[in-house]
């Protein structure tokens, strides 16, 4: 025999799983993404290595992180910013930084990178380089049109008066305009790099290849407004062979982190932290605590990344899985209120309740006073009197109790 449930029993199981289904896609919808991909610069470059270094650490909180290399690395903003492309993070130097995408948002300025000035001695023998307009003439290699060197470079030679019709430039892939810049084809290549990447100590440790330093530096820092002059000290990239020989000042960009803005919070403080861990030690060319520092300039302002610079990780996400920390972060405060608001109306109850109560008490007095007065053959007084007509109006005939004290009230009035 068939039995169906009842109707009633039917609505609380339908209940129940929408109940259950409301709260496993909530959990669901704040989960974090693990699965990161960072557009970089070329292998071997310094943005590549930098990656590298962020995977390692990201990757032991939970992620998988891919890096994807540009050698446009000027392509890298764009192509975060646009979804197709499915890239979450990506280096971009300080002037791209600071355009405006709402979409974007900046996790911190990381490191200074120098233009390295390198002249094949062989080469260019005989000439005398001590400014970047001595190149006019020269053949010249930089790395991809669409670069930061080239673009940075491009700015300065148009200051220089240099230009294509007047010298030879080559836009070449950096590990092979270092090569060839090494076996003397071009008089000199500009690389803009991190000082500890290792192909410029490979360049610089090159008995042919002398590391230039140009004057007017200031006059271009002023000019391209993106670049700051820093020094190289000496011996720095070889203390063994005293590479370089002496002090090098050099222009340099300051490069950023950006990400799109949707990024959960929880990859955020992972990223943050990796930054931190790699770039809170100082470089070359860059003061210990210098780096990474907040920058709030790429798109909107991320609060996630202002109060990372302000006070650290939040104590939810440094103590619990981010996944979990992600749920607690998204709930809590809603259900705080929630919590506060049963609170409130639990006590509006209670004070319900007690209202209630005193009123009963004070009425068993007011009709024991009356009856008491009638009893002694006197006449209630005015005061006992309003005081039984204020509990009469007072009182809620709700309940079977509360009705027979206001009857009880009247009787002892009339009387």
């Amino acid at each position: 025999m068939i039995r169906y449930a009842h109707p009633k029993y039917r609505v609380r199981c339908a209940l129940a799983v929408l109940l259950l289904g409301a709260v496993i896609y909530a959990t669901v919808h704040v989960l974090p993404e693990r699965h990161l991909r960072i557009a970089a610069g070329p292998v071997g470059g310094s943005f590549y290595d930098t990656a590298l270094q962020y995977r390692r650490i990201v990757e032991s909180r939970g992620y998988r992180v891919d890096i994807v290399p540009f050698q446009n690395t000027d392509e890298i903003y764009q192509k975060i910013a646009d979804p197709r492309e499915h890239l979450d993070l990506g280096f971009v130097s300080e002037d791209l930084s600071k355009a405006s995408d709402a979409s974007l948002v900046s996790l911190g300025d990381i490191q200074l990178q120098p233009i390295f000035f390198f002249l094949n001695r062989r080469a260019a023998a005989g000439r005398e380089i001590r400014s970047f307009s001595d190149l006019k003439g020269m053949s010249i290699v930089l790395p991809p049109q669409r670069s930061l060197t080239s673009r940075t470079m491009t700015a300065i030679f148009s200051l220089c008066g240099i230009n294509a019709a007047n010298t030879h430039i080559d836009f070449l892939p950096l590990n092979e305009a270092a090569a060839k810049l090494k076996r003397g084809q071009y008089d000199a290549g500009l690389f803009i790099l991190g000082a500890d990447n290792p192909m410029v100590t490979a360049l610089a440790d090159d008995p042919d290849i002398e590391l230039v330093q140009p004057v007017e530096q200031d006059a271009i820092a002023k000019k391209v407004g993106y670049l700051k002059v820093v020094t190289l000290p000496a011996g720095v990239l070889d203390l063994a062979r005293h590479v370089p020989d002496q002090d090098v000042s050099m222009l340099a960009a300051t490069i950023s982190v950006v990400a799109r803005d949707e990024m959960p919070a929880a990859t955020q403080y992972a990223l943050l932290e990796a930054m931190q861990e790699v770039h809170r030690g100082g470089s070359y060319v860059n003061r210990s605590g210098e780096f990474p520092r907040y920058a709030g300039d790429a798109g909107v302002s991320a609060e996630t990344v202002a109060g990372f610079y302000r006070n650290g990780t939040p104590w939810v996400y440094a103590h619990f899985p981010s996944g979990l920390a992600s749920v607690v972060d998204a709930y809590l405060a809603p259900l705080l209120a929630l919590s506060f608001l049963f609170s409130a109306l639990r006590i509006v109850t209670e004070f319900e309740r007690l209202k209630k109560f005193a009123l009963l008490g004070v009425a068993r007095v007011v009709v024991w006073r009356l009856h008491r007065q009638r009893d002694t053959g006197r006449q209630a007084d005015g005061k006992t009197l309003a005081l039984a007509r204020l509990l009469e109006t007072s009182m809620s005939p709700d309940e079977d109790h509360t009705r027979r004290w206001i009857r009880a009230l009247r009787d002892a009035m009339r009387h």
